[in-house]
């Protein structure tokens, strides 16, 4: 995953998170509403730990893998 677009991700999740959380703190506690926009807001957070725990490879490396494997195929064939 480009760091961009898991940033980007991050940020809209965060976001969600925010507008969640806000949300829940005028809901009564214990209450079904309440249940559920907890569990969602957990499920945002869980998310938002995966995304950071992807790995971060630059443009430039995924754009030399194919010419490398290109040269590795025809160096196998000759």
């Amino acid at each position: 995953m480009f760091a961009i677009e898991r940033d980007t991700q991050i940020a809209a999740h965060r976001t969600v998170l925010h507008e969640r959380s806000e949300t829940l703190a005028n809901v009564p506690a214990g209450s079904r509403p309440h249940a559920r926009l907890l569990a969602e807001c957990e499920s945002i957070s869980d998310e938002i730990e995966r995304l950071k725990g992807c790995i971060d490879i630059p443009r430039s490396v995924l754009a030399v893998v194919p010419v490398l494997l290109v040269v590795l195929v025809l160096a196998l064939i000759r």
